[in-house]
């Protein structure tokens, strides 16, 4: 074991071995000295141990031990691929941290907090281990089937269950691609649909709260009440998080009443004691941000060893980024990104971080529209010169081609000559995390779109675009906010089509994003906050922050 003590609080490292003999990576999170009260948090389907470090370290504060893990055949540090996920497997490793805390505490009465996909696990497991002495779901999925077909618009568990799915995996399942076992494993092990997991309820003899999310597009918090209500011979109790959704970091204030929620029903539930709100100890920023840099290391360090290089990984997922031009969200995000920009006639425009060049796409369209709106002639209208820069050379090809051909495309539909073009599109193969290949104060507007996020060093990058943005120009870079909801834009999109080969690559999409988030965790990208995006360029007077693209979107707009 090591350990690293955070003023009061102790994060040890134990790893020990699941019932299939693969090596479980865990943190006991405890006091200096060890309670007589545990309890064990499985990491939610996608995340990892410390994704519970805050909910941990408030649990500590206030008088507990705490067993975080990562599962197996899962993200993280635990042996097996995600590949072969399933709840089953999910439910074997939480047996197991039960074991160890058992065999090696003497601990017996434990509490279980578990959060989405992982509380229908939980719930199962707390109908049949007399181990587990109180229980809270934490917007807790409890109809997977409802949930599913909500995010993806497809009746996966039903079509597998018909016999009408084909394929042996499954595209996505909040973020990551499994094999088709995932859901044959719901349907046989009776985690599929909400009929199961009322079955489960009922077998229920220990105190449980079943905590929800208002605002949830996964889980219906009514749904969730019934079920709460269904109980019978024990305490139970049904909250709901006022103005949140199922991702309860998007909101701040929604995370920390879960929070505090959670430390009161242990308390209530396991201690027998209660504790008043204004009573609940919470954790320091300073232990939070030290553990916090410890486990990113050791995610990073994992991350290397197991993910594609930078130029591979997003030559992947910019080829799944091609339909996003068909979203009304991201439409509307480069409308706003335009409109901050206020481009004019003449100007010299550096597209940062292009990739397959829907920027420059958007622009042309924009620049031929407003041609025929104010009745301008072509031959009259000053060209404006656009520069895609990225570090992926293919898409620097497909951007290109992109533009090529929307350029030929309109010109003969407008029986337009050539030797008037309304852009000079020009394309430079460059790095964002060196020295830009152009000289000081050279263009008008420069647009960085999504990128500064996966720099190494987004103050050099953002100083490097401010030294070749002239005197009087506009720059906007744009970052998704800290732990965004990355499905809320595809949601919103998916609820506008039906047409199913695009439905299909929206769910590759979505999926992709999975691996962002997974580098998100591990400190590998950043994103930037309000406050962030502020303090990037402290040295830039003229500057401010706006909310766009489905409100997951910070944007920075600074005036040289």
């Amino acid at each position: 074991m090591s350990n690293s003590g955070n003023n009061g609080i102790i994060s040890e490292i134990v790893n020990y071995t699941n019932n299939n003999g693969q090596t479980i990576f865990s943190y006991l999170d405890h006091p200096k000295e060890l309670s007589a009260f545990f309890v064990v948090i499985p990491p939610a389907f996608g995340e990892t141990k410390r994704d519970s470090l805050k909910l941990s370290y408030y649990l500590v504060k206030n008088g507990f031990n705490v067993l975080r893990y990562d599962a197996s055949c899962h993200v993280g540090e635990s042996q097996g691929e995600m590949l072969e996920a399933s709840l089953s497997k999910m439910n074997a490793d939480l047996i197991s941290a039960l074991e160890f805390v058992e065999n090696n505490f003497g601990a017996r009465n434990v509490a279980v907090v578990a959060t989405s996909l992982a509380a229908r696990v939980a719930i199962k497991l707390a109908a049949q281990d007399k181990r587990i002495k109180f229980l809270v779901s934490l917007v807790g999925i409890v109809d997977l089937r409802s949930t599913l077909k909500a995010i993806y618009h497809q009746d996966v568990i039903g079509e597998i269950e018909s016999g009408q799915y084909k394929g042996k995996f499954i595209d996505d399942i909040m973020g990551f691609e499994v094999s088709i076992n995932f859901a044959l494993d719901a349907i046989r092990a009776g985690y599929h649909d909400l009929e199961s997991t009322r079955e489960d309820m009922h077998k229920l003899s220990i105190p449980a709260v079943f905590i929800a999310a208002e605002n949830d597009p996964w889980v219906k918090a009514q749904d969730i009440k019934e079920l709460t209500n269904s109980l019978l011979g024990q305490e139970k109790e049904f909250i709901v998080i006022p103005n949140a959704r199922h991702l309860l970091n998007e909101n701040p204030a929604a995370a920390d009443f879960a929070l505090r929620q959670t430390v009161q029903s242990c308390k209530k539930y396991l201690c027998a004691e209660q504790l008043e709100p204004d009573d609940i100890i919470v954790p320091h920023q300073l232990e939070l941000s030290g553990q916090w840099q410890v486990e990113a290391a050791r995610l990073r360090n994992l991350l290397k060893k197991s993910l594609e290089g930078e130029k591979e990984f997003w030559e992947k997922y910019l080829n799944k980024f091609v339909l996003i031009h068909k979203s009304g969200d991201y439409r509307q995000f480069l409308c706003d990104i335009s409109g901050f920009l206020n481009i004019q006639q003449d100007d010299k425009i550096l597209d940062a971080g292009c990739g397959n060049g829907h920027f420059g796409a958007w622009l042309f369209e924009k620049i031929i529209e407003e041609l025929y709106e104010r009745k301008i002639e072509l031959k009259d209208f000053r060209t404006i010169g656009y520069t895609g820069l990225d570090f992926v050379e293919k898409s620097l090809k497909e951007a290109r081609y992109k533009h090529l051909n929307l350029l030929r495309r309109v010109y003969r539909e407008l029986s337009l000559p050539d030797k008037y073009p309304a852009i000079n599109f020009s394309y430079v193969l460059a790095n964002m995390e060196e020295n830009l290949p152009f000289v000081d104060n050279y263009f008008d507007k420069i647009c960085c779109n999504l990128v500064v996020s996966y720099v190494k060093d987004p103050r050099f990058c953002a100083g490097e675009l401010l030294r070749v943005l002239k005197q009087g120009g506009i720059m906007i870079i744009s970052s998704m906010k800290p732990f965004a909801d990355l499905s809320q834009i595809y949601r919103n999109f998916v609820d506008r089509t039906e047409n199913q080969e695009e439905l299909e690559e929206a769910r590759k999409l979505l999926s992709a994003a999975g691996r962002i988030k997974q580098k998100e965790g591990a400190g590998i990208y950043k994103f930037f906050s309000e406050d962030d995006l502020m303090g990037l360029l402290s040295q830039a007077k003229n500057r401010g922050v706006i909310r766009t693209f489905a409100d997951q979107v910070n944007v920075l707009i600074i005036r040289k």
